[in-house]
């Protein structure tokens, strides 16, 4: 599996911060589509476009080399393939492995009753301004998919932070910005259930 995690930089087209679609542009709120498995030329290396851009994006040396802006995840529809494949990655900060996810047509099939919101708001790749405001979530989600780095269908249990990012990057999917979800008559209103993450 080690083996699979790897991208060969040599055969990549690198993209930069420049390459992202921005929110005034029609395509992000297209639906995606489907892609057909095992991926093709064509999608491997917007697969790959995406896994090094966040991976370098977490580097600092990285990110000033490259011009980037620092992500958790992206999805294709914001490097102008409106497919349904993301990335998404979430160091940990206790010295285990980071959370990583290159996911292919990921459904969500459950979701908790616990809501959850970032206490800093939610920012995104595709939007240069700040837009304050809580986008409240569900705090847990259960999501299939075909998981790039196995090449099976798997199942993901997420909570927390990692469940806000992964639903995140499925909204771009369906033409949703994380900004739609912010109540507009009170952006900085929250309902003490609510857990701040």
């Amino acid at each position: 599996m080690a083996n699979k995690r790897k991208i060969n930089i040599k055969k990549l087209i690198r993209i930069s911060y420049s390459n992202i679609v921005k929110d005034d542009n029609q395509i992000l709120r297209d639906v995606s589509k489907d892609v057909d498995w095992p991926l093709n030329k064509d999608d491997l290396m917007i697969m790959n476009q995406m896994i090094d851009y966040v991976r370098t994006s977490q580097n600092q040396d990285g990110l000033k080399k490259r011009e980037l802006k620092p992500a958790y995840g992206i999805s294709a529809v914001q490097i102008g393939h409106p497919k349904k494949m993301m990335y998404v990655r979430i160091e940990n900060n206790q010295g285990f492995e980071a959370e990583e996810f290159a996911l292919i047509n990921p459904k969500i099939i459950s979701t908790s009753s616990k809501k959850g919101a970032l206490s800093s708001g939610e920012g995104c790749l595709s939007v240069v301004k700040e837009i304050p405001g809580y986008v409240v979530r569900p705090y847990s989600v259960k999501i299939i998919a075909i998981d790039h780095f196995t090449d099976r269908e798997v199942e993901i249990e997420a909570h927390g932070l990692t469940s806000i990012v992964l639903q995140h990057e499925m909204d771009h999917l369906s033409g949703i910005m994380f900004y739609d979800r912010i109540n507009k008559l009170n952006p900085q209103k929250l309902n003490s259930k609510v857990t701040k993450i």
